[in-house]
């Protein structure tokens, strides 16, 4: 049986920004807000997000051994929407491009 895994991403500036959000909220009651995109992406969308930057991504399926695993997340970010007027701005696409060359640059500085 093939499962889809699906994971809701968001990039660090983004966290950054709803936590000081969060903090800046003054009429907190000690609540919850979800700090994630609204969106989900399967590890196949990663995988040609991946290549469409030039990287050369071989793939091996391998079976999960995790017997309680979340296949699927899925944040629902109406109230941070909506109490903190969060939206995160970042999205997988434009923000894969970037980290690629931040590591390439990491990688090619490395002397060996």
């Amino acid at each position: 049986m093939e499962i889809e895994v699906k994971a809701d991403l968001i990039y660090v500036k983004d966290v950054v920004e709803v936590n000081i959000k969060a903090l800046e909220y003054e009429e907190s009651k000690f609540e919850v807000f979800n700090a994630e995109s609204g969106k989900s992406y399967s590890f196949n969308e990663m995988i040609e997000i991946l290549r469409k930057n030039n990287l050369e991504i071989k793939v091996k399926y391998v079976e999960n051994p995790i017997k309680k695993y979340v296949y699927k997340t899925l944040a629902d970010v109406k109230k941070a929407e909506e109490i903190l007027k969060f939206k995160a701005k970042y999205e997988v696409e434009e923000i894969i491009p970037k980290i690629v060359e931040y590591y390439k640059i990491k990688l090619d500085s490395i002397k060996i």
